[in-house]
């Protein structure tokens, strides 16, 4: 059944995702303190900025396998494929077969970081997220399978999960508009702006994870006040 998006849920599951979910602390403190240019200067990494990376992500996931030193090998792989998504957002990202392709490349080069055999998929989206914060939205297992089952491989995330995510995006913004007007980037930056500057595509990501991972009701978080 088709759902009736409104930019409100959004706000209302970020409130909601501060309140239940503690570690969004984590979140802002990297998201603070990184160096973003550092990311997109060239494949070589400086230490600083990885340690920074994987201590985020060992503060929201402690069973996280990933090597870093094999990690920044990785990405010196594959920097001048996702240094073309440097300035690429959710809402313009074209999904054409060689941009899904790219992008499951990517997230399979990075899944594959561990020194275990273990494939990082939960992980590597937030990997991404952290690096392209207005494009990638980060998925877990529960988010996964409520929306595109039980795949957890690139393909899948870049095939079927993240245009979806386009999708829902676009209907967040559609609302918005309908009542405000404007169009989509005056819509984004203006509901980004009232959630604490958080990007479009963290916001879907909370809502996601109230929804699917806490398992909040649609009815529950429209009855939330703002």
């Amino acid at each position: 059944m088709k759902e009736d998006r409104h930019y409100t849920d959004l706000l209302r599951a970020h409130k909601a995702f501060t309140d239940i979910e503690g570690r969004w602390k984590f979140y802002d403190a990297y998201m603070k303190n990184k160096d973003p240019e550092a990311w997109f200067k060239s494949g070589d990494i400086p230490l600083k900025e990885g340690l920074f990376l994987f201590g985020f992500i060992h503060s929201w996931d402690p069973n996280f396998q990933g090597d870093l030193a094999n990690f920044l090998e990785i990405y010196k792989a594959i920097f001048t494929l996702l240094k073309k998504f440097e300035h690429t957002t959710i809402i313009g990202v074209d999904f054409s077969d060689e941009i899904k392709n790219s992008i499951s490349v990517i997230f399979d080069e990075i899944a594959n970081c561990p020194r275990t055999r273990r494939f990082e998929s939960t992980d590597t989206s937030k990997i991404l997220h952290a690096i392209i914060p207005n494009l990638f939205v980060m998925w877990d297992d529960k988010i996964r399978k409520a929306i595109v089952g039980e795949e957890k491989r690139g393909r899948c995330y870049a095939f079927e999960f993240l245009p979806k995510m386009q999708k829902s995006a676009k209907e967040y913004l559609d609302s918005y508009i309908k009542e405000n007007g404007g169009e989509y980037g005056t819509a984004t930056l203006q509901i980004s702006k009232i959630a604490d500057n958080y990007s479009l595509a963290k916001l879907i990501d909370e809502y996601n994870y109230v929804r699917y991972t806490k398992r909040k009701s649609l009815t529950s978080i429209r009855e939330m006040a703002l």
